[in-house]
């Protein structure tokens, strides 16, 4: 630490040491953003490498896990730091001494019983609020289950939570909590209408500038350094990245990280975000790809981005402080109407404020609504106490995911055993086990219906569709649909099949794309495999529908401008449903051919990297070029470079199809200099 010129410990990291950290005792410390918990983790895994085991370090996302690698690898130069958030094939580890991992890549790794997980002594746990999520909040309290269950050291580190006793005890672990954090945070609420920011001390008054209060307060406030702004739509963040850089000017710095943009990110989203970031603004959401989402992230740390615009994801995805916090509004919209944030997601994007080092204050906004008393705003989300963390392990998808891949890696043997384990998850420990434990049993029975469990023991299928990680319900509806048809089917009607599927995401239909669909299902009703089947409805299957079709055409190549047009799909939304359809056309692809389907088996294998780069088979091997993506490997194609191997020997073709700055950086990517090729003049 002395090296790293710390010279002295904040509150929680005094604590945990305190409490036990260099002694393996379990620790639960929850604190603001910015308090030192990353120091915390960081003492963990040191101790538990001096003495003679490996660690973990576990996150939410992958976005978190690649800036953790990269910090960590720095910080323990003379120790192998491994990272794995991987695809869908099975994890290696290989000699790693510490390992970064997301929640189901770990998940992943006790499935598949890897012996390296004896020799970890410590695992960090980050951001373990996030055993409340519905979606990712199961896996990561039968991982954390497990893990303490095997005795390993958990130290998990949380936001401030509601009920930080209620997940120590789950953990078995000393709780370590403070609100000190190193840079003050004043947090205000803005009245649209009068223009006035209340805080604790003063009123302070914005000026009117654009007619909008919360890019004005943002303007305000970025006179002091840079702005995060929180929109409650991706379409609400891009508007007010393009209204702020209309003030801003471009300069040297930002003209350089725009030209970045334009190499790294293909096609019409790029044009559109690089324009922004030469004047020092930008947007992030789900939507940007994953390319585009680092860039901005990338040039917002480095100073020359002044105001970024975001959705919500943004505050729980990625470490991003700024000088200043603008949120928006404080409702959302839902299923049931719109409905106000919690005060724990609103104290997460307010938590953003103020850069540590940087700063000696952070200021942070919430914009009223029209005729809503400031005061009464202020009480609720400034004053208010995050809401309690409650387990999301009681859903049926939740539980026969978890149990299978309990029973197939023998973590339990037997009901008494699963009882046990059950009675350990946070569920368990505060809700009490007995509706979890029906729950569960019926669970039970349906893996031994859908055969793979017979008893408490998998079958070998069981075994096989447990390490694909693929939801049980959907491998019992594609086995049952592959066996029916006996010949192979379209890429649609594959892409259609896997859609059906739990693991893949749905989306709501208006009226009319309800008629259209009827029409095309009616037109193709032949590349089908999906009839009649009791366990995927109408308009699931309906909805699935709509997203093969927005696939096949990503496997046809066609713009993703074209396809968002279409489907209403954003780039960023196409890669995520792209990457899931390509990991479950693998995952079917091995069950497929476990139970003899080979035919079936080999058409889904075919259908894995066409999704993964959204082209036809001919440009696979271009697309695995760096920074060429399927617009530029087509027009490589078309100007007859054909392979990796012409794509070097003319590369001088290549930059004037492509741009002679992205020839020079995917050459300097496959450890190609400058220099060896030899340039012609476009």
């Amino acid at each position: 630490m002395e090296e790293r010129g710390i010279r002295r410990l904040f509150p929680v990291q005094e604590l945990a040491l305190q409490k036990g950290l260099t002694e393996f005792k379990n620790l639960l410390v929850s604190a603001p953003t910015g308090s030192g918990k990353t120091l915390v983790a960081e003492m963990a895994i040191k101790n538990a490498l001096d003495n003679g085991y490996k660690a973990v370090y576990l996150t939410p996302l992958r976005s978190l896990a690649f800036e953790k690698y990269a910090s960590l690898k720095k910080i323990f130069k003379d120790s192998k730091v491994a990272l794995s958030v991987g695809d869908y094939h099975a994890p290696e580890v290989g000699e790693a001494d510490v390992l970064v991992a997301t929640y189901e890549r770990m998940d992943s790794l006790l499935r598949h019983n890897s012996p390296w997980l004896k020799e970890v002594g410590t695992v960090v746990v980050d951001e373990v609020h996030y055993v409340g999520d519905e979606e990712r909040g199961p896996t990561l309290e039968v991982v954390v289950t497990r893990l303490k269950l095997m005795g390993k050291q958990i130290v998990a580190l949380s936001a401030t939570v509601g009920n930080p006793e209620d997940l120590a005890s789950w953990l078995d672990a000393e709780l370590v909590t403070h609100d000190w954090r190193p840079v003050k945070l004043e947090e205000g609420v803005m009245d649209p209408s009068s223009y006035e920011v209340l805080f604790e001390d003063r009123v302070e008054e914005v000026k009117e500038v654009l007619s909008d209060p919360g890019l004005d307060a943002a303007l305000h406030y970025m006179r002091e350094g840079q702005a995060l702004y929180f929109a409650s739509t991706r379409k609400r963040a891009e508007n007010a990245a393009k209204k702020i850089s209309k003030l801003l000017k471009p300069d040297k710095v930002t003209k350089e990280w725009a030209e970045r943009v334009r190499i790294e990110v293909e096609g019409e989203l790029g044009e559109v975000l690089a324009k922004m970031v030469e004047r020092g603004a930008a947007f992030h959401h789900a939507g940007l790809t994953n390319e585009a989402r680092l860039l901005v992230e990338e040039a917002f740390r480095s100073g020359a981005i002044k105001f970024v615009a975001a959705t919500p994801t943004l505050a729980a995805g990625v470490n991003l402080p700024a000088r200043a916090v603008v949120i928006e509004r404080y409702t959302r919209y839902t299923d049931e109407g719109e409905a106000p944030i919690s005060v724990s997601e609103y104290k997460q994007m307010a938590g953003r404020a103020g850069r540590p080092g940087l700063d000696v204050k952070g200021t942070s906004v919430l914009v009223a609504r029209p005729k809503a008393p400031p005061e009464e705003v202020y009480e609720r989300y400034v004053l208010g106490q995050p809401e309690d963390v409650r387990s999301a392990l009681t859903s049926a998808r939740a539980l026969r995911r978890s149990l299978l891949g309990l029973i197939a890696s023998k973590a339990v043997n037997s009901e008494a055993e699963l009882v046990e384990f059950i009675e350990e998850t946070l569920f368990g420990v505060t809700e009490g086990a007995a509706n979890a434990i029906d729950d569960a049993r019926r669970s039970l029975e349906f893996l031994k219906g859908a055969g793979l469990v017979e008893g408490v023991k998998a079958t070998p299928l069981g075994t096989v569709v447990a390490k694909q990680y693929v939801d049980p319900l959907g491998a019992k509806v594609v086995l049952g649909a592959l066996k029916r048809r006996k010949g192979k089917t379209t890429a649609l009607g594959y892409l259609h099949l896997v859609a059906v599927t739990p693991d893949m995401p749905k989306r709501g239909l208006r009226s009319s794309e309800v008629r259209e669909l009827w029409r095309v299902a009616e037109e193709r009703f032949d590349e089908l495999l999906i009839r009649d089947d009791e366990y995927v409805s109408e308009s699931t299957a309906l909805s699935a529908l709509k997203v093969a079709l927005a696939l096949e055409s990503w496997v046809k190549e066609e713009p993703e401008e074209v396809i968002a047009k279409k489907y209403g799909f954003y780039p960023g939304d196409l890669r995520v449903l792209s990457d899931t359809a390509a990991w479950l056309v693998h995952a079917y692809s091995e069950i497929a051919k476990f139970v003899g389907l080979y035919k079936h088996s080999e058409a889904l294998a075919e259908l894995e990297l066409r999704l993964k780069y959204g082209v036809s088979e001919e440009l696979v091997e271009l697309v695995q070029i760096p920074y060429i993506g399927r617009v530029r490997a087509r027009a490589l194609w078309n100007a007859g470079i054909r392979s990796k191997e012409d794509f070097v020997k003319r590369a001088d073709l290549a930059a004037r199809v492509v741009g002679k700055g992205v020839v020079k950086r995917a050459l300097e990517a496959m450890g190609l200099g400058y220099g060896l090729v030899k340039w012609v003049k476009p």
